[in-house]
């Protein structure tokens, strides 16, 4: 196994990353003092370049001690937003592409939107150098710094440092859209490349009806016959698949996801009822059976894009 601290990111080869990776032994949350890196990138042991880049940025549960003193909630109301325990999926077996892990939570900092989604209203002063962009996750309070957790709760009772934007983005934003923008443009060489962005869903969501639910923007983030072979998959392992209701894909997807320039972005959405105990946050018994799922399912497409570049 080689661990290599550079540019900011920590990244391992299989095997053992969980061993390596204490953050990633459980789904317990670490508070600290300061955040190493904000994710961790799992290299696949072979040198093949693979055409699939995996991501989870809302499975972070390293909370920055700042963070917990800014907040006027507890830290187990600020989990609720989790995408708890999608990184132990992701590390169940080795899988033969890059997977990126996001350290921090998402009530921090959220990755899966624009940086111009920014509450201006949130910060003690102006903040510099950034153009808000209208949207209804900002109207919602769940721009690229949330304001509100689950159901609606308020994380701050005061106003934030303006500085404190900047550097958000900065330290913890930046380098992971930096990073994955450079996986994807080298998967992309010569051939095309899939983005599969792994989240979970609350089971009690009113209206759903679904163990997986795989998002592509309604058709524009991703090529048809992608989405068609990523439901079949899931029916086939006796799933109940839904596509873009009631989640289409967000900014990751809608951002990366351009078919018609080689790149095809999927958000794929697991009920937390297949994995966890959502009240504690645990993760419970039978746990693998989805992670294998999960697992075969990103080998499999790992071989579709190799066979596509090399038909």
């Amino acid at each position: 196994m080689i661990v290599q601290n550079t540019m900011e990111f920590v990244s391992l080869n299989w095997p053992g990353i969980i061993m390596a990776s204490s953050s990633h032994g459980d789904c317990s949350a670490l508070i600290v003092s300061s955040l190493e890196t904000p994710f961790t990138l799992i290299r696949p042991a072979t040198s093949r370049r693979s055409r699939v880049i995996v991501t989870s940025p809302h499975s972070g549960r390293q909370y920055p001690s700042r963070f917990i003193e800014q907040s006027a909630l507890q830290l187990d109301d600020l989990r609720q937003v989790e995408d708890a325990g999608v990184d132990r999926l992701l590390a169940f077996q080795p899988l033969p592409c890059p997977i990126m892990l996001a350290e921090f939570p998402r009530s921090f900092v959220d990755l899966n939107r624009n940086a111009g989604e920014i509450d201006h209203a949130m910060f003690d002063g102006p903040v510099n150098s950034l153009d808000q962009l209208q949207s209804r996750y900002l109207r919602w309070g769940l721009g690229v710094i949330p304001s509100v957790a689950a159901n609606q709760q308020n994380i701050y009772s005061a106003l934030l440092p303006a500085e404190e934007a900047n550097d958000r983005l900065n330290h913890y934003y930046t380098p992971f859209h930096g990073e994955l923008g450079r996986l994807l443009n080298n998967a992309s060489r010569g051939g095309d490349a899939l983005l599969i962005d792994c989240h979970s869903m609350p089971s009690r969501l009113p209206g759903l009806n679904a163990d997986i639910v795989i998002g592509s923007d309604y058709g524009k983030s991703a090529d048809a016959d992608i989405v068609r072979e990523a439901k079949v998959f899931f029916e086939r392992e006796g799933l109940k698949v839904a596509l873009n209701s009631p989640f289409a894909g967000g900014h990751i997807t809608r951002h990366y996801g351009k078919p018609g320039a080689g790149v095809s972005a999927i958000q794929v959405e697991i009920c937390r009822s297949l994995y966890l105990d959502e009240n504690r946050v645990r993760l419970k018994s039978g746990w693998q059976d989805i992670a294998s799922t999960l697992c075969r399912f990103i080998m499999r497409m790992d071989a579709r894009m190799e066979g596509s570049a090399n038909p």
